[in-house]
């Protein structure tokens, strides 16, 4: 909702436009319900949101026509959200680092800290422990993204969770003020970097490595697994079984295993991380003593395929949506 009324939230605002725009080297400062620009005198209405889809700011537009100057204040806006604002002569700060001000006398669109400042860009986050901070955090999408709780959950240091949740805030990815994920984009941005090169080809079926290996460090992600949490794959049970092997006494049992020239019964990797949640729903059992990967993994193993990955991925319905937003 539009922010009009004289509060701390508004002021807050305000003061959050005026840093911006003295990061770039221009005379600004909050006076009552105004931003004043180098003299120029801005009252915007504004909007606070922390992750608005371009349907969202279209809703905006449509609810407030001719409420101008109107600027969106939100820790990420996408390209296509920023087409919308600017079509409709609105502007915004994406605390990204990416300002629009657009009113009588002031024109500026620009990315903060172009200007000489030295700005270093942003850590990645792409770790390990990152790819198992982005996990926990599309399994539990409206729960806050704090080091505290996270790192409980996937059995890491608080310190090092707290420094990853922070780069992951600096790219967008995890609201600085909201704790909020980034919907869906954070599930698609950890799929292109999810880990699944370097398979290894058995030629003995699932059941059989069971034996020679302890079937606890076995979890299926494949086609199957995915099916168990509701994906709609054709002969999925036809397709040779993929699975992570946790722990690197078992790996080196699997691996010796490989032959050339046999057909291939079943797939090997090492798992990418060291948290891997299983499907709740499907625990092992006598006849299938392996673990089954949360839908969530086979979702981001699949959507790493550029071929088929994405379009099954979004048949599923599993990727969370921005719906769930308080």
């Amino acid at each position: 909702m539009f922010v009009t009324a004289r509060t701390k939230e508004q002021e807050g605002l305000l003061q959050e436009i005026a840093d911006a725009l003295t990061s770039l080297d221009l005379d600004a400062n909050v006076d009552d319900q105004a931003v004043v620009v180098d003299g120029a005198r801005i009252a915007p209405h504004l909007m606070d949101r922390a992750h608005p889809t371009p349907a969202d700011l279209a809703a905006f537009v449509k609810a407030a026509p001719g409420r101008l100057p109107a600027m969106v204040v939100a820790d990420r806006i996408s390209d296509a959200g920023r087409d919308v604002l600017r079509r409709a002569g609105w502007g915004w700060l994406d605390r990204r680092g990416h300002l629009r001000m657009w009113a009588p006398g002031v024109r500026i669109e620009t990315v903060l800290g172009s200007r000489g400042s030295g700005r270093r860009p942003p850590a990645d986050p792409w770790t390990t422990v990152g790819l198992e901070i982005a996990l926990a955090a599309l399994i539990e999408p409206a729960e806050p993204v704090t080091a505290r709780r996270i790192a409980a959950r996937i059995g890491r240091s608080a310190g090092a969770t707290h420094e990853l949740i922070a780069r992951f805030a600096e790219v967008g990815l995890i609201g600085p003020k909201s704790h909020r994920p980034l919907l869906p984009e954070l599930f698609w941005e950890t799929a292109a970097r999810w880990p699944d090169d370097g398979w290894i080809a058995l030629p003995v079926e699932l059941s059989a490595l069971g034996e020679r290996i302890d079937p606890n460090d076995l979890i299926r992600v494949d086609e199957r697994a995915a099916t168990l949490g509701g994906a709609r794959i054709t002969a999925a049970g036809d397709m040779p079984a993929r699975a992570y092997v946790v722990g690197a006494a078992s790996l080196r049992r699997a691996r010796a295993l490989a032959s050339s020239g046999e057909p291939t019964r079943c797939w090997i990797r090492q798992a990418p991380i060291r948290w891997l949640p299983e499907n709740p729903d499907h625990p092992a059992d006598p006849d299938h003593p392996w673990k089954i990967a949360h839908p969530l993994i086979c979702a981001l193993r699949l959507a790493a395929d550029p071929s088929r990955g994405r379009e099954i991925v979004e048949g599923w319905g599993i990727v969370p949506d921005p719906d769930n937003e308080p």
